[in-house]
Formats: structure tokens, C-alpha cells, sequence
């Protein structure tokens, strides 16, 4: 979520701060749309206080408000005492947005996260007076952040506009996935199919535990129980280590190796599997219980169904129409090692590349380095729905692609 704020903070800058002289005293902001219900839901119960909207919680003195277009504004002096006050409901906002489930944040984070704000603020302001923003490096980076921010945004409103299903929905994806809520209380009798201690020939244990396994299946269908059958399949063996509980309490389907489920439910109360081989032992399943789980019980799980089905429909029917092709030559893997250098697709040696000038306080060739204060670019892509509290003293990334819609 932190590596969100450096994203978002920056396309807020002009409408999160209002500058002001000092004489002037702040003026609260109307909420943007789409966020009026947000800001009624503070981020933390720290921010549940006495003050009102427009109280100012950041003053930072020194810091004017950007000057207009133009050479003539951008060389004129500043005036003095200037000063950005940011009010209660500006910041706010930002915990808002970069925190859209309004997890609790901690009074101490917040603080790192108000100073954290301050820098992107003072360096925002250093890199426009130093004309970093007609830059084409910094155009191109606005883009891309751009295209990943609309990205973000769209799948997280996508969430909020099918996270949740009308009762209807529920109901019917009830009445028609039945089978799917099906529930069973079982007993596991496992016979492994090898001396845990190493002694014997090892085929004929295995044998030996197969025909053990064979018997106690047909004690355990006559309802014997689990536990001593497991106990005589061990002694019958030779196996001195205990063996555990049979009782594997209640299971649904899904959980399961399809042929094994498949057997699993079919039983009746009362009834067990054929004896199931794995690659460790011998396995025999009893059904003590079978129930089909109430809808009241099921519903929050079928409600996280739909709206993901729904989410997947969705992303997948956008991405459907398109059809990327992708040149071969260009995306042609490594050649394998002895290929001649002139073969298609072969990488240029080292030697024949130009050197890239190297950074003297770290970074990328030509990516400039922000100082130890300033919060440096981060990655829009970072924060999924339903993420846990920012974390503001996390670095945030370098750049990176944007997030990958849920599949």
C-alpha cells in the first residue's frame, strides 16, 4: 500500500495542498467524486477528533505554492512567509485513497506518513522550479504511471461494484451447486506401505501391509473401530511407533484427489471406501456423517465466489478482442552457449555495447537519484484490494510493470 502513496501523492499534489500566505487561513477542500463516502470513513480512530474539516494538520513553512506557466512566473521571487497549509480533510483524503479498506493506521505511522507526504511535496517542488517536468524521461514515466494508476483504480472499482451479490444470486448459486456443499465426517485408517525403522525387504512389506489393509477394510465394514483396526494393522506389521488418530473430522468437497473425493461422497453413513493406494501407504476412508451445509452457512463463501467469477468474467471479456502478436526476433531467447554471435537472435557481447555512465550514489544508468530525505518513485502496481496497513518506513520499489488483473 506505501508504494501507492508515492504514485497517487504525486498526481494530488495540486488538489491535496493549498498554499497560502499567512494571513490567510486554510480553506477546506470539497471532497473529489467518488470519494464523498470515503472520507466519511476515517482511516484510523486517530483522526476521530474534536478539530473540524478545514483545521490545519500540516504547516509547512517556506513552501509557496507552484508558480504558473511560464518563464517570466517561474523566475519571480517568492514571497515571503509563504507557507502550504494541508488541511484534516486534504489529508484525509490521501489515507483514503491510499488506503481504500480503512485498515487501522497507528498515530506513529501516520506521523511518518504526513512527513513522508512533506518530501514528495518539497521535492515535487525543487524538480518543477528545475524544469525536471519537461523532461521526456519524465513524460514517458508519467505515462506508464499513468496507464498502471487507471489500471489499479479500474479493477479496484470492479471489486467494489461486484463484491456483493444480491441475495437472489446467492440463493440460486445455492440451489444449483448443492453437490458442492455436500459435507462428510470421516475416519481415516492409514497403513503405511514401508518399516519406518529400514528392516525387511521392502516388497515384501509392502505386500504384506496390502493384504493387511485388505482385512481391516473388511472389519471397518462391518463397523469396527477405526482406532483398534489401525492399532492390529500396526502390530500385524511389526511397527513399534504409535499410530495416530483415525478421526479426520468434518470435510467438504474440493479438498480431496478427484477419484478419491469422487468415492468419498458416494458412500452412505456408515460405509467405507475401497483400500486407496498412495505413494506411502494404504488408505481406507469411513463415512460416520453426511449433510448438506446450510445456506446461512455457506453464504459469505458464496457471495467471495460470485463476485470473483463475476471479476474474472469480466476481465476476461475485456482482454478477449485483443490479440497481441509479438516480434519473434526481437523477444528470441538467449542463444544456447557456443552459438556464434551473428546467429538470429544471438545477444551482443559486452564489449560491443557503449558503457553506461554509473550513478555515484546507486540507481539505474540515467535514473536519477533522489536524496536520503525524499521519498523516491515507487511502483503504482503495488497494492492489492484488501491489503494490510501502509508500512511507511518500507522502501518503496523502482518502477516496475503494471499489476496483473485477477485471475
Amino acid at each position: 500500500m506505501i508504494r501507492t502513496l508515492v504514485v497517487l501523492v504525486l498526481t494530488l499534489t495540486a488538489g491535496m495542498a493549498e498554499s497560502q500566505s499567512s494571513s490567510s487561513a486554510p480553506k477546506p477542500r470539497t471532497a473529489p467524486a467518488g470519494q464523498a463516502s470515503a472520507t466519511k470513513k476515517p482511516s484510523s480512530s486517530a483522526a476521530q477528533s474534536a478539530s473540524g474539516p478545514s483545521e490545519a494538520v500540516i504547516t509547512i513553512e517556506g513552501l509557496c505554492s507552484p508558480p504558473p506557466a511560464g518563464r517570466a512566473a517561474a523566475a519571480a521571487p517568492a514571497p515571503a512567509n509563504c507557507k502550504t497549509v494541508i488541511t484534516k480533510q486534504q489529508f484525509e483524503e490521501l489515507l483514503n485513497v491510499i488506503n481504500p479498506n480503512h485498515q487501522p493506521i497507528p498515530a506513529a505511522q501516520r506521523q511518518q506518513l504526513a512527513q513522508r507526504y512533506v518530501d514528495l511535496l518539497v521535492f515535487a517542488d525543487a524538480a518543477r522550479k528545475a524544469g525536471v517536468e519537461k523532461e521526456p524521461q519524465f513524460q514517458e514515466a508519467i505515462r506508464v504511471q499513468r496507464m498502471a494508476v487507471l489500471q489499479q483504480v479500474y479493477l479496484q472499482n470492479l471489486e467494489e461494484q461486484y463484491k456483493t451479490p444480491s441475495p437472489d444470486e446467492i440463493e440460486k448459486f445455492y440451489k444449483d451447486n448443492t453437490s458442492k456443499f455436500e459435507e462428510v465426517k470421516l475416519h481415516r485408517i492409514a497403513i503405511p506401505k514401508t518399516n519406518p525403522a529400514g528392516q525387511g525387504d521392502k516388497e515384501e512389506f509392502e505386500k504384506k501391509a496390502q493384504q493387511v489393509a485388505n482385512d481391516i477394510r473388511e472389519q471397518a465394514a462391518k463397523g469396527e473401530d477405526p482406532d483398534k483396526l489401525q492399532k492390529a494393522a500396526y502390530d500385524s506389521l511389526g511397527l513399534t511407533n504409535p499410530p495416530g488418530s483415525t478421526d479426520f473430522g468434518k470435510r467438504k468437497r474440493g479438498l480431496f484427489p478427484p477419484a478419491e473425493e469422487q468415492d468419498i461422497f458416494a458412500l452412505k453413513p456408515g460405509e467405507v471406501t475401497k483400500v486407496e493406494s498412495g505413494p506411502a501407504g494404504f488408505t481406507i476412508w469411513k463415512v460416520d456423517e453426511k449433510q448438506t451445509i446450510p445456506l446461512d452457512q455457506v453464504r459469505e463463501e458464496i457471495s467471495r465466489n460470485l463476485s470473483q467469477q463475476k471479476m474474472r468474467t469480466k476481465v476476461d471479456s475485456i482482454k478477449a478482442g485483443v490479440h497481441p502478436d509479438f516480434n519473434k526476433a526481437y523477444f528470441a531467447p538467449p542463444p544456447a552457449p557456443g552459438m556464434p554471435t551473428g546467429h538470429p537472435g544471438a545477444v551482443p557481447s559486452p564489449s560491443s555495447l557503449p558503457s553506461a555512465p554509473t550513478p555515484k550514489t546507486g540507481g539505474s544508468p540515467g535514473t536519477p537519484v533522489p536524496p536520503p530525505s525524499a521519498a523516491p518513485p515507487a511502483s503504482p502496481s503495488a497494492p492489492p484490494a484488501g491489503s494490510s496497513t501502509p508500512n511507511p518506513s518500507a522502501p518503496p520499489a523502482a518502477p516496475t510493470t503494471p499489476p496483473k488483473p485477477p485471475q
